[in-house]
This record gives structure tokens, sequence and C-alpha cells, in this order.
């Protein structure tokens, strides 16, 4: 009887658990501070994204990655940016 009355308390706790994980909230769509993807900022879905749609790291380096400062950010010049980072480790 001892048993059995472990068991089902193992079976609580563990079913518990499970329950409680399914609360957790899902990871954000961006992990590790990367860039959301363009068609994300494209809200509107014109195939460009204005400074109206841009934010965050996006937006403060707009003219940057603007390439030929037409006010618009292509797919092309987003995806050929180069986001600024730290220098390459020198060993």
């Amino acid at each position: 009887m001892k048993t059995f009355k472990s068991w089902i308390a193992l079976s609580v706790i563990l079913l518990s658990n499970t329950a409680l994980a399914q609360d957790r909230p899902s990871p954000p769509d961006s992990p590790g501070g990367q860039p959301p993807s363009f068609s994300k900022m494209d809200t509107n879905g014109d195939s460009v994204v204005t400074s109206d749609e841009a934010d965050g790291p996006i937006l403060d380096h707009f003219t940057e990655i603007d390439t030929n400062g037409d006010g618009k950010i292509t797919e092309q010049e987003f995806t050929n940016h180069t986001p600024p980072g730290p220098p390459p480790s020198v060993q």
C-alpha cells in the first residue's frame, strides 16, 4: 500500500510539472538579439521598410542600411547590411 501511494505522489508531481511547463511564454522571435526578418518588419507588405515600420537597432542604423538614400530599405539593402558588432578577437 505504501508503494502504491508513493507511485501516486510521484505521478502527481510529474504531471504538475508538465502542466506548469506549458504555461511558460514562448521564446522571442529573434533570439540572441538578432534582427527580425525583413518580412516581419514590412508590416504593410509593400516590399520595402520605411522608418515608420523600423524600430530598435534597425531604426538606429536606418540611414546606413538605406544605401541609396531613398528613405526606404529594400530586402537587398537589408540583406547586404553587415550589423555593427565587436571586432573579431585576435588569437
